[in-house]
């Protein structure tokens, strides 16, 4: 598999004016997860096998949930599968809302593909009920049928309370973590101009604010969301580990080095003393994008699988001059 790279067409150390509310999120207004444990049925063989008892369990404890007594021996769960069950609760979601479900199977099921989730309650970290799913399984292509969704398979039962002004009507703003320092002293600097006597405390990436008197409190939230900044544009590499998908500034560097694997090897830069190139040596000459090295990792022989791996080696030994984000 051949890393595919996608290229931002901005230069790496560039500012850029935008918005807070792209930034910015509120301290107690996020979204939250919620959890839940269910079974996938009307499967065509391909749930979980007959050696283990936990799907056996379940099920009898579902059907003796309705009033059928099952003995979980006499189960043959080949066309059902116990999951995992997850959503995740967007700061406006209100009792009704419909949610997208994500299913993962917990045992051995070969595919999901095709199967019924049944009616399962989902809860948040406090363990109590904020949802129930239930719908058909789409299976995701990626997972080889052993993870899949239901869209808007979820009902909210019940609303979070989401409280955002502390007893002294303190308002925190949380600048995005990936954006560092500079975006924090910019997003105070553009507050501080606007209501200079606001601004309470600037900590780390959290910027603390009083709520004006007489202010409407989502007057202010608006009117702070609406302020712009210049943000220097930090150099980063995203990479996908699972599809080997990266994302990176067109300018993102990579100082002399070498790498070497197997029998090919690959030089960053000048050559080292004393070593000839050609043959099995390829040499990248002069300052090094992301670009140039993976294009020639991948011309030489080396898996996708590998140039993430050569990317997070080069990234802990200093060659690598932007922030890696791995997912």
């Amino acid at each position: 598999m051949s890393v595919i790279l996608s290229f931002l067409a901005f230069n790496t150390l560039q500012a850029s004016t935008v918005n807070l509310r792209n930034i910015l999120r509120i301290e107690g207004f996020q979204e939250n997860p919620l959890l839940g444990y269910g079974v996938v049925v009307g499967l065509k063989g391909t749930g979980d096998s007959d050696s283990g008892t936990q799907t056996k369990d379940i099920i009898s404890r579902i059907a003796n949930n309705f009033g059928f007594k099952i003995n979980p021996d006499r189960i043959k769960p080949r066309n059902s599968a116990v999951v995992l069950v997850s959503a995740t609760i967007s700061p406006f979601s209100q009792r009704g809302t419909r949610l997208d479900v994500k299913v993962s199977s917990i045992y051995d099921a070969k595919s999901l593909d095709g199967g019924e989730l049944i009616i399962t309650p989902l809860m948040g970290g406090d363990n109590e009920i904020y949802a129930v799913a239930e719908g058909s399984v789409m299976t995701d292509r990626f997972s080889r049928g052993v993870m899949g969704f239901v869209p808007q398979g979820a009902i909210m039962q019940k609303g979070l309370d989401n409280i955002i002004l502390d007893s002294n009507n303190i308002i925190t703003f949380v600048v995005q973590e990936s954006l560092g320092y500079n975006a924090v002293n910019k997003s105070a600097d553009a507050i501080k101009q606007k209501y200079p006597d606001a601004l309470k405390e600037v900590s780390f990436n959290r910027i603390k604010l009083k709520l004006p008197q007489d202010s409407d409190i989502g007057t202010f939230i608006e009117n702070i969301f609406k302020l712009t900044a210049d943000i220097e544009d930090e150099p980063s590499v995203l990479v996908d580990s699972k599809s080997g998908i990266l994302i990176s500034g067109g300018n993102v560097i990579v100082s002399d080095s070498a790498v070497s694997y197997g029998g090919m090897k690959l030089e960053i830069g000048q050559p080292q003393s004393g070593q000839k190139t050609g043959g099995s040596v390829k040499l990248l000459k002069g300052t090094a994008t992301v670009q140039d090295l993976v294009d020639s990792l991948n011309q030489t022989g080396f898996t996708g699988g590998d140039i993430v791996k050569i990317l997070q080696l080069l990234y802990k030994n200093g060659n690598l001059k932007a922030r890696l984000i791995l997912q």
